[in-house]
């Protein structure tokens, strides 16, 4: 099966949400970057590769911590946006699965929240494997599945009760990388050794009305679903969620646990 329609839905919708991300899905994605530069050992000097970079933040966070970094993005908003929040990094437009990268050129490279985003994810595996120099870590992190994630479980319990979800289009399984026992399989597949898994319970703070148009902006999968839903369907979907959402709110904002891995391992 192929998906390019997925990737290009991946591609236009984080190019959208370039501008909206830092108040948007960066209240989450941002508390998995401290476990990850943990778990690539960062050091000064270091070079390192933020693939999937979006805006920046992996990238301007290991270079204030002394690493010559490089981030990496398939959407030129992102790259841009990244630019202008950390202009003394070097961002480039480039493919997770193709790295614009030299052999053994990189002491770390990271991904975060990304891998579920690509086609391959074993090959975006094997292209950090590539670029890295012996003895240098690849770490990525990745959502966990709706089972352990209040967030995600309170979504799509409304989107199977109310939405038709045939009308996705044809992508890879969202949440295979949350099994620890997949996501350690595929380290191993890359080559990678010394294989690590991390848990960081990122806790979303939506400082919002109603939490389903905050998800509209937060993600891209499940707005391209209910972009093609009716919208007598999205009205009763949207009214679900926001009901459901009240039972987190504090002080304004909803909280709600929204976990993730970090797995890693030793080129």
């Amino acid at each position: 099966m192929t998906f390019g329609e997925f990737r290009e839905e991946e591609r236009v919708g984080w190019s959208q949400r370039a501008e909206v991300y830092a108040d948007a899905t960066a209240r989450a994605t941002l508390q998995s970057i401290p476990t990850l530069l943990a778990a690539v050992r960062l050091f000064p000097g270091a070079r390192l590769a933020d693939v999937g970079c979006g805006p920046g933040y992996a990238a301007g966070a290991a270079a204030a911590l002394g690493a010559r970094a490089t981030g990496i993005d398939f959407s030129r908003s992102m790259v841009s946006a990244a630019r202008a929040r950390f202009p003394e990094v070097d961002f480039l437009e480039g493919d997770a699965e193709a790295l614009p990268l030299e052999d053994g050129s990189q002491d770390a490279v990271v991904s975060n929240i990304v891998l579920f985003h690509v086609i391959d994810p074993g090959r975006a595996a094997g292209e950090a494997f590539r670029v890295l120099q012996p003895g240098g870590f690849f770490a990525f992190s990745q959502w966990c599945a709706p089972q352990e994630s209040a967030c995600y479980r309170l979504l799509f319990e409304v989107l199977s009760e109310h939405a038709d979800l045939s009308v996705a289009s044809p992508a890879p399984n969202a949440f295979d990388l949350s099994d620890r026992d997949t996501a350690c399989g595929l380290m191993e597949s890359a080559g990678f050794s010394d294989i690590a898994v991390a848990e960081v319970p990122n806790l979303l703070r939506a400082k919002c009305g109603s939490f389903f148009d905050f998800f509209m902006d937060f993600g891209v999968r499940i707005p391209a679903i209910m972009d093609k839903q009716a919208p007598e369907v999205r009205q009763k979907v949207k009214a679900e969620i926001d009901a459901r959402a009240e039972r987190y709110r504090f002080d304004g904002e909803i909280r709600v646990p929204m976990p993730s891995i970090v797995v890693s391992g030793r080129r």
